[in-house]
């Protein structure tokens, strides 16, 4: 008896393979790209009007004021600055950020800087002061920094910081 050749695959079958091959690939990049966080929508830049923005500021001075008086001390200082700053966030980002932890402020905000919440928590604790350059960052970062202990050696100079800070996000945000 005679040995028959083995018959080779036709090529349109390798072709069809290729091509269904690449349908697949296409279809999970088309998958990854659409299903995608898109941080665009999370935070918005709503545009304030002089005469909002001019309330802010007035609310600033206002806490600037009680701190001369001596009605607050540097912890009650933080935390007056940090309402104030958190509800200037909320009305310029159009998200909840009056009860929003410092994390999922970070979470929020697209960032300058590394993209993990914790390494740009610990940078901004490292510094002593925010570093981001994204308003939204840098307002959580500013949390950050001003949930730490109130228990500074130059309490007059840590204030006129805090309050120097607040000022830059209602006077440039």
């Amino acid at each position: 008896m005679e040995a028959v050749p083995p018959v080779l695959m036709p090529a349109w079958v390798a072709l069809v393979a290729a091509l269904g091959a690449a349908a697949v690939a296409i279809w999970l990049l088309r998958t990854f790209l659409v299903t995608r966080r898109d941080l665009s929508l999370e935070v918005g830049d709503i545009p304030m009007a002089a005469d909002e923005r001019q309330r802010w500021g007035d609310q600033l001075t206002t806490i600037t004021s009680r701190w001369e008086a001596g009605e607050l001390d540097l912890r009650g200082l933080h935390l007056e600055l940090a309402s104030l700053v958190r509800g200037f966030a909320q009305a310029r980002s159009g998200q909840e950020v009056t009860t929003a932890t410092v994390t999922e402020i970070l979470d929020m905000a697209d960032t300058s800087g590394p993209r993990s919440v914790m390494d740009r928590l610990r940078r901004a604790r490292r510094e002593g002061r925010p570093v981001d350059t994204n308003p939204l960052g840098y307002v959580g970062e500013l949390l950050a920094v001003w949930e730490q202990p109130s228990f500074d050696r130059e309490p007059e100079a840590a204030a006129q910081e805090a309050i120097d800070r607040a000022g830059w996000v209602v006077s440039q945000w």
